[in-house]
This record gives structure tokens, C-alpha cells and sequence, in this order.
């Protein structure tokens, strides 16, 4: 792999946010080559919601396998999907779907000054208060279910700690992070997780509203499209039955002095300063099953040992120079 490629992906932090900048013209040239041509903006297109195989998106778009084939190595060279070979009929077939959610280039020269950043990881089963959960619900660890019988009392278990997924139909977790100082001492906090709906098994078109808090102040909802399977999860133990949950979506939550937003769509006037982050202790995220028409849709909390991303629940912020 090329030296510029190596450094795209250990840029690409788990957001599936890419931050560039003109001093890094190694990286951005390959991004703007793979989006120059209308049938690779048809792929990405294509690929936004769901992985597809080379065949699926070849009748899709009514072009020759091959003509796909090259152009999707053109987009996986430039670390805009990635491919992975999943078990197929007929042998494996190669699945694509999208590495990225957003691209910046900043149109400066300005190298990011070292140490501003702060990044926390915190399990799906670090939480420090739960409420409200209603079956169906349960967590599981990389070994094993922690849950049998369906009870919202696991939530309240000490082996919980060693959760990689939480599953609940109704209720929320909340997550206690560092200090991270004042407002004005940030350009941004930043939040995101792995996460769908719950329905018993899965159920691709299950919607459900999924709410987001920090320090007790609401951000913002997410509407998930469903409580996604028909494919195994990247890093899926082995004993997770196909019938069950088997990834999510990775949603990016900034928090910054004149708003929030969901990868990179404003959703709310929340800013920093009403956090009131000067004044507390830790950082408190909570995330929530929010009621909806037709009642609840239920989440899904991936870890790093399920669903298709490794990472828990990160907190990242941007000091100010």
C-alpha cells in the first residue's frame, strides 16, 4: 500500500469523519480522482445504506461487472469504501459498502498543533446509570449471553463491565466521561457509537428514534432507519447467531459554540455553553429510546467486539490553541 494510504486510514478516526488540509495533497488528490467520474458517485450512491456485491451493483446501475469491478478499486484505493468477502452461493463474494460519512479539507496550510486533542473510549458496558429498559433487552459478551431470560435486572449486574452490545426495546444508558474544561477552552466535543433498533431477531425496516444528552441537555434525535442482520457484523463472535442483530450505523455527534450536529447536519441550537461543562464533575452522555408514533423502535449499543466498527462509546474534543 502506498505511503498515502497508509496515512488515510490512520487519519480516518472511528467517526467516519476525515479532516484534511492543503498540506496533505497526498490524500486528497486519490479522494478527488475516485469522485471524478459520475458511475463512482453512482456506486457511492449505491452503497450508502446497505454493502452490495460487484454483481449487485453491476444490474443495479446497468453496467458490465467489470466496468464496477475497476472503479470500486479505484474508491477502495482512495479509502472511500471498503470491501470485504462475505460467504455466498457460489463462494465468496467480495461486499462493498462506504468507509466514510464526511470529508473537510480546510483550504489552509495549517498543521493541527500536537496534544490538543483528547480522546476517551468507553465500553457499552461502562455505564453508570441505566432506567427504564423494557424486554426485549439484553447484553452479551465476547463469550457469552449475559442475559437469559430477557430481564432489564441485567442491566444491573456487575458483569455487565464486560458487555460488547446492549440491546433494550425501551430506556436509556448514560456514560460518565473525564472533565474536559470550559467552554471557551474548546473548538468542539465530540460523540459517537455504533447503534440501530431492536426488534426481536432483525428487522431491516424496524425505525426507531434514538436520543442523544449530554450534562442533562438534549442534542438531538437520530431516526434509525432499522435493527439491521442479513449480513454478519464484522467483528461478531462466532457463537452470535445469524437470526440475531448483526451491526449498526456509526453516528457522530460535535457539539460546538453555536451548535450541534449529526455527521456534519445541524440538528440543534444546544452549544457548549450550555453544557455548563466548567461546573461538573464528569461529562454525562446519555442515549435514549425516544417514544415515537406507534411506540418504541428500541436500540442497539455496539461495542468493540460486535457489529462492524471497534469502538465503545468515544468522547473527543478540540482544545482551543
Amino acid at each position: 500500500m502506498e505511503r498515502g494510504m497508509r496515512m488515510l486510514f490512520l487519519l480516518n478516526f472511528a467517526s467516519k469523519r476525515l479532516e484534511l488540509t492543503l498540506d496533505q495533497p497526498e490524500l486528497i488528490q486519490p479522494i478527488a480522482h475516485a469522485l471524478s467520474t459520475e458511475l463512482r458517485l453512482r456506486i457511492l450512491q449505491r452503497v450508502q445504506s446497505r454493502g452490495m456485491s460487484v454483481n449487485e451493483l453491476a444490474r443495479a446501475l446497468d453496467v458490465a461487472p467489470s466496468t464496477v469491478a475497476l472503479n470500486v478499486q479505484v474508491l477502495e484505493s482512495a479509502g472511500l469504501i471498503r470491501c470485504d468477502a462475505q460467504p455466498g452461493a457460489r463462494g465468496k463474494l467480495k461486499i462493498c459498502d462506504r468507509r466514510l460519512d464526511t470529508i473537510a479539507i480546510r483550504l489552509t496550510s495549517t498543521e493541527p498543533e500536537k496534544g490538543r486533542e483528547r480522546v476517551y473510549e468507553m465500553p457499552v458496558g461502562g455505564y453508570s446509570i441505566a432506567g427504564g429498559v423494557r424486554p426485549t433487552c439484553g447484553l452479551a459478551a465476547p463469550d457469552r449471553s449475559l442475559n437469559m431470560d430477557d430481564s432489564p435486572a441485567a442491566f444491573f449486574h456487575p458483569d455487565r463491565f464486560q458487555a460488547g452490545i446492549l440491546w433494550m426495546r425501551a430506556g436509556f444508558v448514560e456514560y460518565a466521561f473525564p472533565p474536559v474544561g470550559a467552554a471557551e477552552e474548546l473548538e468542539f466535543l465530540e460523540f459517537s457509537f455504533e447503534a440501530c433498533s431492536e426488534a426481536p431477531c432483525y428487522r431491516n425496516d424496524w425505525p426507531s428514534d434514538i436520543r442523544v444528552s449530554v450534562n442533562g441537555v438534549e442534542i438531538g434525535t437520530w431516526r434509525c432507519p432499522g435493527d439491521f442482520g442479513g449480513r454478519r457484523g464484522r467483528n461478531n463472535p462466532d457463537w452470535w447467531s445469524d437470526s440475531n442483530t448483526q451491526y449498526g450505523r456509526l453516528v457522530t455527534w460535535r457539539i460546538t459554540a453555536h451548535g450541534a450536529q449529526l455527521d456534519g447536519v445541524p440538528v440543534s441550537r444546544a452549544s457548549l455553553d450550555d453544557l455548563h461543562l466548567g461546573e461538573r464533575e464528569c461529562v454525562s452522555l446519555r442515549i435514549a429510546v425516544a417514544e415515537m408514533d406507534g411506540g418504541y423502535g428500541g436500540m442497539n449499543l455496539f461495542g468493540r467486539a460486535f457489529g462492524d466498527y471497534e469502538q465503545g462509546i468515544v468522547m473527543r474534543c478540540q482544545m482551543r490553541a
